[in-house]
C-alpha cells in the first residue's frame, strides 16, 4: 500500500487479510467485513488471532438494493460466474459505504472496456517505472551508449540519410536564389523558390544583358542581411573545431561520475520496488476502499471506480471486459449467463477477455497455449429417465426439465391453535422423508457423472466401506 500521511476511514477487509495477518489498525480507522468472511477462517491460529484484534471488527451485512446493483454490474463486466456469494456481498458493502459516505456520482453505471492508444511515449506515471536502467544494477555511462548505439545503428543511418537529403535540399534553395536575384526577385525565406524545371532552362545572350542592364548596386543593408541569412551556411571552421575537441574516455573520473543513480539505498528501497513490480500508486487517501487479491474482486471494484487498498503488492494494473466465444461457431455473445452457444446451441462457451484497439475495432484475447479440457467428454451419457423425479444430463438450452414438486403430505401444515384445525394422530408437524417421490426427489440434484459406471463403486470397495467407515 502506498504510505499516506492519513488513514482510511472506511476498510472492507477480505478473508486475505485476515489470513496474512494485515495490520488493518495500521492503515484505516475503522475495518469492517461481512459475517460469511468471519465464518470463512477456519484455521485455529487465525481463529485465535481474530479473536484477539487490537482493534474494533466491525461486521455489518449489505442493503439487498446495494447486493441487487453489483450483481447486475458483475454481469456486464463478464465476472458474475467467478464471484462467489460472499464475493458479492464485500463488493456490495463497498459499494454501500462509498454512496453513503461521498456519494454515486463518480461511480459507473457501465462498465469500461479496455482501449489500446497508438503512442511512441509511455505515460509520464509509467515511465519511472520502466526505467531503463534496473535500479540495483551498476551500469557506467559508456557502456550504455555503446548499448544503445549497437541498437539504434539502423535509427542512425535513417538520420545520415536524411542529413545528406537536407544538405542537398539547403543548396538547391542556395542556387534558386542566385537565380531569382539575376531575375530581379526578392527571395526571402518566407517567400516561394522556383521550380528546378524552370532554373534548368538555358537563357539565351539578350535574355542575360536584359538580365545585367537590371542589376542595382545600391547597398541596402536589411536586404543584404535577410540574403546573408539565406544564402551563408554554416562555417566549415565550426564543424572542424566541433570534430577535433576531445571527447573525455568512459573509463575516466568514473568515481566522479557515479552517484546515487542505480543504487539501492534506504531512501529509495520502497520507490526501487514499485519501480520493478511496474506498479503505479499515488499518496491520496481515499475515504472508503477495499483490501483484497481476488482478481475477478478487484476488477469488478476498479470497474465500479472504487478504492483498493494493496494487499502484498498484489492489485490489478488493467481493466478487462469478458464475453463468451463459442470454440465450436466461433461466435460471441455478451449475456454472461448463457450456458449455451445462442447460435449452434452447444455447450462449447469459454469466457475470453475483450478490448477495443486504436480504431475501435473489439479485439479478442484468448490464449492459445491452453489446451481445450477434454475432461467428462470421453465417457459416455446415462440413459434418459423418465418420471416426474428423474435426474437426466441437460445437453440443450430448451430441454424439458421436470418440476420436482412437493408431495401431498409434505404440503400440508400443522397448526394447532387454527380454528379449522382437525386433531390427528400427532399433533407435530410432518415431514415427508420416507415416501418414494421424497427419495427420488431428495437425489435430483445430483450430477449427472455420478450415475456412470465409472464412477461407481466395484462390489468389494463397497462391503470394506460398509463394513469399517
Amino acid at each position: 500500500m502506498a504510505e499516506t500521511s492519513g488513514k482510511i476511514k472506511f476498510l472492507v477487509a477480505d478473508t486475505t487479510a485476515f489470513i496474512n495477518a494485515v495490520p488493518l489498525n495500521e492503515y484505516a480507522e475503522q475495518v469492517l467485513t461481512v459475517p460469511d468472511v468471519v465464518a470463512e477462517v477456519r484455521n485455529k491460529r487465525q481463529i485465535r488471532r481474530l479473536c484477539v484484534l487490537p482493534f474494533d471488527l466491525q461486521v455489518r451485512e449489505p442493503r439487498p438494493e446495494s447486493i441487487k446493483h453489483c450483481v447486475e454490474f458483475a454481469k456486464r463486466t463478464g465476472d458474475y460466474a467467478s464471484l462467489s456469494g460472499i464475493d458479492l456481498k464485500v463488493i456490495s458493502l463497498t459499494y454501500e459505504l462509498e454512496a453513503d459516505t461521498v456519494g454515486t456520482d463518480h461511480l459507473r453505471t457501465e462498465p469500461v472496456m479496455a482501449q489500446t492508444i497508438a503512442s511512441k511515449e509511455k505515460p509520464e506515471e509509467m515511465q519511472d517505472a520502466s526505467n531503463k536502467r534496473l535500479v540495483g544494477w551498476y551500469m557506467p555511462e559508456g557502456e550504455e551508449e555503446d548499448s544503445e548505439e549497437d541498437g539504434d545503428s539502423q535509427e542512425e543511418e535513417e538520420e545520415e540519410a536524411g542529413g545528406s537529403e537536407e544538405e542537398q535540399e539547403g543548396e538547391d534553395n542556395v542556387k534558386a536564389a542566385i537565380e531569382a536575384q539575376l531575375a530581379g526577385k526578392e527571395a526571402l525565406p518566407g517567400q516561394p523558390i522556383p521550380a528546378e524545371e524552370d532554373l534548368d532552362q538555358d537563357p539565351s545572350q539578350e535574355e542575360l544583358d536584359k538580365l545585367f542592364e537590371q542589376l542595382k548596386c545600391e547597398f541596402d543593408a536589411e536586404t543584404e542581411q535577410e540574403r546573408s541569412e539565406l544564402l551563408v551556411l554554416q562555417p566549415a571552421e565550426e564543424e572542424e573545431a566541433e570534430e577535433s575537441e576531445p571527447q573525455p574516455a568512459p573509463s575516466q573520473n568514473l568515481e566522479e561520475e557515479v552517484g546515487d543513480d542505480g543504487w539501492i539505498t534506504h531512501s529509495n528501497i520502497k520507490k526501487a520496488k514499485k519501480a520493478l513490480e511496474g506498479k503505479v500508486e499515488t499518496d491520496e487517501v481515499p475515504p472508503v476502499a477495499c483490501m483484497t487479491t481476488d482478481y475477478a474482486l478487484q476488477n469488478v471494484l476498479k470497474q465500479l471506480n472504487l478504492h483498493l487498498a494493496a494487499l502484498n503488492g498484489r492489485i490489478i494494473k488493467q481493466l478487462r471486459t469478458y464475453i463468451l466465444r463459442c470454440y465450436a461457431c466461433y461466435r460471441t455473445t455478451s449475456i454472461m449467463t448463457k450456458v449455451f452457444c445462442p447460435n449452434c446451441g452447444n455447450k462449447t462457451l469459454k469466457r475470453v477477455a475483450v478490448s477495443l484497439d486504436e480504431n475501435g475495432r473489439q479485439v479478442i484475447h484468448i490464449n492459445t497455449r491452453r489446451p481445450l479440457t477434454n475432461k467428462y467428454k470421453n465417457q459416455s451419457l446415462p440413459r434418459f429417465q423418465g418420471g416426474k423425479h428423474s435426474r437426466n444430463p441437460i445437453l440443450f438450452e430448451d430441454q424439458p426439465m421436470p418440476r420436482q414438486m412437493p408431495s401431498r403430505v409434505a404440503k400440508t401444515k400443522t397448526n394447532a391453535l387454527d380454528q379449522d384445525y382437525t386433531a390427528g394422530f400427532s399433533p407435530f408437524v410432518l415431514r415427508d422423508v420416507d415416501s418414494k417421490s421424497a427419495m427420488l426427489r431428495s437425489k435430483g440434484n445430483l450430477k449427472e457423472w455420478a450415475r456412470n459406471n465409472n464412477f461407481e463403486e466395484d462390489r468389494r470397495r463397497k462391503n470394506y466401506n460398509r463394513l469399517y467407515k
